[in-house]
């Protein structure tokens, strides 16, 4: 028995094989033939697996973060600096039973990275449109607070900066701004790349 070769089975699977070689490929398949149907199948999971892929597409603000890393200039941010790794959100938790029914002001995010834990909590006053920040930063090596003269930055994603704190001999710090989006928390200690963190505008929480 006559078999067809890869490339009429892909041509025939992808739909590009034209009437008469289409018309062949399937009464050859509809005589069982064992080797063909095989291969038939595997161009199928193939075409399937393709076409699925190309279904998905990555979150925007991944590709913004990916792009604007790029863009970045040294002249614009001399120090090296590195993108922190979300581990907590407490948002993705779900709430107990006895405040699902209230409103919750506090939230509370923990990223990681050069070492370092950053563990910030954001907070607004019913008084005042601004989001109030209290952080610590842990040294993970050492199991202490971060305490070599570092500063936080807040900036936007053009590296224009908002405001800024020294971190205690605690490791902590307090950061007050108006809710806008794009915003980056950099944390620079000597030694170190500049821990960068993108922070979701707190008013859309």
């Amino acid at each position: 028995m006559e078999h067809f070769s890869e490339q009429r089975l892909v041509d025939f699977v992808r739909g590009v094989s034209g009437p008469k070689i289409g018309r062949e490929v399937r009464e050859h398949l509809a005589t069982g033939c064992s080797k063909c149907k095989t291969s038939h199948e595997a161009w199928k999971r193939v075409r399937r697996m393709a076409a699925e892929d190309s279904a998905y597409a990555p979150p925007e603000n991944l590709v913004r973060m990916a792009k604007l890393e790029f863009s970045i200039t040294a002249e614009r941010s001399p120090q090296k600096w590195t993108l922190a790794n979300l581990v907590f959100d407490s948002f993705a938790l779900p709430l107990q039973a006895g405040v699902r029914s209230g409103t919750v002001n506090v939230w509370q995010v923990i990223y990681e990275a050069e070492g370092l834990m950053v563990d910030l909590r954001f907070g607004r006053s019913s008084q005042s449109s601004e989001v109030h920040v209290v952080g610590q930063v842990f040294d993970r090596q050492a199991v202490r607070p971060l305490r070599n003269n570092a500063t936080v930055e807040l900036s936007t994603e053009t590296v224009q900066l908002v405001t800024t704190a020294a971190v205690t001999e605690q490791g902590e710090f307090q950061l007050e701004f108006e809710p806008r989006d794009h915003l980056w928390l950099s944390i620079k200690a000597a030694g170190r790349n500049a821990v960068r963190i993108p922070l979701t505008n707190p008013a859309e929480r």
